[in-house]
């Protein structure tokens, strides 16, 4: 664990939770899609119109663990933005494009045993990050960091987060 910046390992321990409720969540679909070899599943769940709905997910693990790997200095106010997202992203936030996710992530948390024991453990590992700040604007202001930064990684631009 890193002394200095110990949110840095439960922001890994964050991903790898997602990126298990991932796992289950395409276990569970593999179920009701016609059969497939990995590649083309891989092809169906990043270009197929059927599988968009998981887009919010698997961009927030990438944007994750793009930042882990390219920000070793990644704040812990952005670390608890972080962690809100993720959260939100679960359980019900307020973003028009992650309703579809959540209305078949819902579904399937409700009927699957193993997405809701996946969903069980990456709430675990979220109690681990920082929390908050308790003032709304600065709260507003570290998810905008993240987004931000977020932003750039997707653009190849360096990890730099901007004031």
């Amino acid at each position: 664990m890193s002394a200095e910046h110990p949110w840095l390992d439960h922001l890994r321990e964050v991903s790898a939770a997602l990126q298990t409720v991932l796992g289950a969540l395409l276990e569970t679909e593999r179920h009701f899609a016609p059969p497939a070899s990995p590649l083309q599943r891989l092809q169906q769940i990043t270009t197929s119109p059927e599988w968009a709905w998981l887009q919010p997910l698997y961009r927030l693990i990438a944007d994750i663990d793009h930042a882990l790997a390219h920000v070793p200095d990644l704040p812990a106010t952005e670390a608890a933005a972080i962690g809100a997202h993720v959260r939100e992203l679960l359980t019900g936030g307020q973003v028009p494009a992650e309703q579809d996710f959540l209305a078949h992530y819902r579904a399937l948390l409700q009927t699957d045993p193993s997405v809701a024991m996946a969903h069980a453990g990456a709430l675990r590992a979220l109690r681990a990050l920082p929390a908050e700040a308790v003032s709304e604007s600065e709260r507003l202001h570290a998810r905008h960091q993240w987004n931000e930064r977020r932003r750039f990684l997707r653009l190849g631009q360096g990890g730099a987060a901007h004031s």
